[in-house]
C-alpha cells in the first residue's frame, strides 16, 4: 500500500522530478485523511487530498480530458507525458447528481496547464456531503519512483501539490 509516497525529502535515486501544480485552492493533506477506503488505501492511485476553498478546478498539467461524467463531480486527465490524473470533488459527490457542478471542459478536449476545467458550488457541497475533501491522484504510479505530497495551504495553479519522481 503507499510504497511510492515519500517523506518531505526526495528519494535518494531518481532521474527527474516533475512538480505538479495544485488543481484546487485549499489545504493539501495526505490522501489517507480521506474518509473513503477507495482513496485512503490507494485503489484510485497515489496522491494527495485537498480541502477546497475556491470554486474552480484547474488543469494541473497540459494534456487531454479522457473522462468527465454528466454529474461533473470528477475528471480524469492524461498528460502529454502519459501520466493519468484523477480528481474527485468531495466524497460521494455523485449523489448530488450534478447539482452544484458545471462542466467547462469536454471529453477529448486538449487543455493547457492552468485552464479551468470545472466549476463547483462549495457551499452546496458542504451542506450535502459528509466530506468535501477532494482526491487528486496519479492513477499510474507504477511508472514513478515516488510521489511527494506538499502539505500546506495552496493557491490553484500557483503552488505545487505534489512532486513526481521518475
Amino acid at each position: 500500500m503507499f510504497k511510492s509516497i515519500v517523506a518531505p525529502s526526495p528519494p535518494k535515486t531518481f532521474k527527474k522530478a516533475l512538480p505538479v501544480q495544485s488543481p484546487l485552492s485549499g489545504k493539501i493533506s495526505p490522501i489517507v485523511n480521506i474518509p473513503n477506503a477507495l482513496f485512503s488505501q490507494g485503489m484510485y492511485g497515489d496522491g494527495v487530498a485537498i480541502e477546497p476553498s475556491g470554486y474552480q478546478l484547474f488543469a494541473p498539467y497540459a494534456g487531454i480530458v479522457t473522462a468527465l461524467p454528466e454529474t461533473a463531480h470528477c475528471i480524469t486527465l492524461v498528460a502529454k507525458n502519459g501520466l493519468r490524473f484523477y480528481i474527485q470533488l468531495g466524497m460521494n459527490s455523485h449523489t448530488m447528481m450534478g447539482e452544484g457542478f458545471k462542466r467547462i471542459a469536454k471529453v477529448g478536449q486538449q487543455y493547457k496547464a492552468g485552464d479551468v476545467l470545472l466549476e463547483f458550488d462549495l457551499i452546496k457541497m458542504r451542506r450535502r456531503l459528509d466530506s468535501t475533501l477532494s482526491a487528486f491522484t496519479v492513477q499510474n504510479p507504477q511508472n514513478l519512483s515516488a510521489i511527494q505530497g506538499h502539505y500546506y495551504q495552496a493557491i490553484a495553479t500557483k503552488d505545487v501539490a505534489m512532486t513526481l519522481y521518475i
